[in-house]
């Protein structure tokens, strides 16, 4: 069965490990060693999953095609924020890199600036499906997910949490067909 990547923003952890405890789903369960998935890692297991923790040049590239569900997550720092620009570079090398071993990515990130706008155009011819937070409604995302980080809350809507889960399924949906 398929993989499914996960690229995300630091700052959506909390959501990230909400949504792969509920899928009961997923087989192989992959964190790429990172500056800060030390904690992201204590997260999924205090929900009861246990990663493999791989660093990104060991990741097996039979994923793809072996048994089960199996996802593979990666945390970008917060840091990147501070430079749109040098965001979306790293990003884009994520989605080249994970492209190459996953049938789906799935992209975690706020707005910033809007630099994202593009990134489905410009994969649209790969060899994978690509997901944004909810693209079927992009405008909407965006102003909630910059709503959310600008009030600093600790608990998301409902309303955005559930675009979260949309996001996700929608994804899986694809690349398990």
């Amino acid at each position: 069965m398929p993989l499914m990547s996960i690229i995300g923003c630091r700052e959506f952890e909390k959501e990230i490990v909400e949504l792969l405890a509920e899928d009961e789903t997923i087989d192989h369960l992959l964190v790429v060693n990172g500056s800060r998935s030390l904690e992201f890692i204590s997260a999924l297991k205090k929900k009861g999953l246990m990663p493999d923790v791989l660093s990104p040049e060991r990741i097996p590239g039979g994923l793809k095609k072996s048994k089960g569900f199996n996802v593979l997550v990666t945390l970008q720092d917060i840091d990147l924020c501070r430079s749109p620009m040098h965001m979306k570079k790293q990003t884009y090398e994520k989605i080249k890199f994970y492209g190459l071993v996953s049938n789906g990515i799935l992209i975690f990130q706020s707005s910033c600036g809007g630099i994202f706008g593009d990134v489905l155009s410009d994969f649209s011819n790969s060899h994978f499906f690509l997901e944004l937070l909810s693209s079927e409604n992009e405008n909407y995302m965006v102003d909630k997910v910059d709503e959310y980080f600008s009030n600093n809350k600790d608990v998301l809507t409902t309303e955005l949490i559930e675009q979260h889960r949309n996001s996700y399924n929608k994804l899986k949906e694809q690349i398990l067909s």
